[in-house]
């Protein structure tokens, strides 16, 4: 009961300090109403000077929008990506203000920060929430489980940003992508049975998950879906290597760098029809891991996937990722950022303790 109490008044404590914060903070009466991913109608700032980024799928797009300089609290996914910071060094400067899920509402405050988006996750934790009202910053809220509500999260950035248009132009990409990948799985035959490692060897997809849906729209079966042999931690599937053994998947693809490597090494791994036909391949990785649940450069992933399912497939994917990047964020892409791409080792710093998330 006493330790309760201290807990409780401590808490009030800190909420009293950041209020009292909240009230000096200079008041913007010019703005635009924006509906969040979280359906809150939001008054946010018309020319933001100071973002504070708690989302990492946000964090790029608000690069891609122009308004990475304005950047000045940011997570550690989007800090550690080596392609962003070549794309917009300004983003090295942003302090990480959301570590392991908690928010540095000090850190937020001393930047001057006038808006703030997170993800869904921050604002569905309670405490965290709570810190978000205390601080008296406007916050939008992005969040999607699947590629419909990925488009509606750009849109809501783009609106928050009055960015629309290109909002816009993006999505019209998406779509062109969607379109042809349609069509490839429409032709094809016989479907590739596919397992897809997530950051970890055992980690995968489950039924109703981002991934599971982009996967699923190039016409590959995703072993995974097959059966309920996985274990949930959160909104996290993972699975054994036995019951990798039972699906025998002819394809495996990885989006965490070397896993692939790991794989195709490691002993216990090599009595699997891929692994023994060489079936084994790295998702590129760009700004972030293409196909991630929170990554913004999915379409790319589709049609890297489509090239491996379908010989017939007609793309020029070296070309596309180059187009990418030059359409989207005036990057003109040297050779050897493409090979760093294709090969994804070198794309991320590794992480720390002080920059963990």
């Amino acid at each position: 009961m006493k330790r309760t109490l201290c807990t409780l008044l401590a808490l009030l404590l800190v909420l009293s300090l950041l209020n009292g914060c909240a009230e000096k903070a200079p008041k913007d009466e010019t703005g635009v109403t924006v509906t969040d991913c979280a359906g809150r109608t939001v008054r946010v700032p018309a020319d933001p000077q100071s973002i504070s980024v708690l989302c990492p799928f946000s964090g790029p797009l608000i690069v891609m929008f122009g308004y990475g300089d304005r950047v000045t609290g940011t997570v550690n996914n989007a800090a550690r990506s080596k392609l962003l910071a070549e794309i917009c060094p300004a983003i090295q400067n942003a302090a990480i203000v959301k570590n392991s899920g908690a928010i540095n509402a000090e850190e937020i405050m001393a930047k001057n920060t006038d808006l703030i988006v997170t993800n869904a996750g921050v604002y569905e934790t309670p405490a965290e929430r709570e810190k978000l009202d205390a601080m008296g910053i406007p916050y939008v809220v992005i969040g999607f489980t699947s590629i419909e509500e990925q488009f509606k999260a750009v849109r809501v950035l783009g609106e928050t940003l009055q960015q629309s248009e290109k909002a816009e132009r993006y999505l019209a990409w998406f779509r062109s992508v969607l379109d042809r990948t349609d069509k490839a799985a429409a032709s094809a035959g016989t479907p590739v049975r596919l397992y897809h490692s997530v950051n970890e060897a055992v980690r995968t997809d489950y039924k109703g998950s981002y991934c599971a849906e982009w996967i699923a729209r190039t016409g590959a079966v995703n072993v995974a879906l097959e059966s309920g042999a996985l274990n949930m931690e959160g909104d996290k599937a993972y699975t054994t290597l036995e019951q990798i053994y039972v699906w025998d998947p002819d394809l495996i693809i990885c989006n965490e760098a070397q896993v692939d490597d790991y794989i195709l090494s490691d002993e216990k791994w090599t009595g699997l029809s891929a692994v023994q036909t060489g079936q084994v391949y790295q998702i590129p990785i760009g700004i972030t891991r293409m196909g991630h649940p929170t990554s913004f450069e999915t379409p790319l992933a589709m049609l890297w996937l489509c090239q491996l399912l379908y010989p017939d497939f007609e793309v020029d994917l070296d070309a596309e990722i180059k187009a990418f990047y030059r359409d989207f964020f005036a990057f003109e892409l040297s050779d050897d950022w493409l090979a760093a791409i294709r090969d994804g080792s070198e794309m991320r710093t590794p992480k720390t303790e002080q920059k963990g998330e």
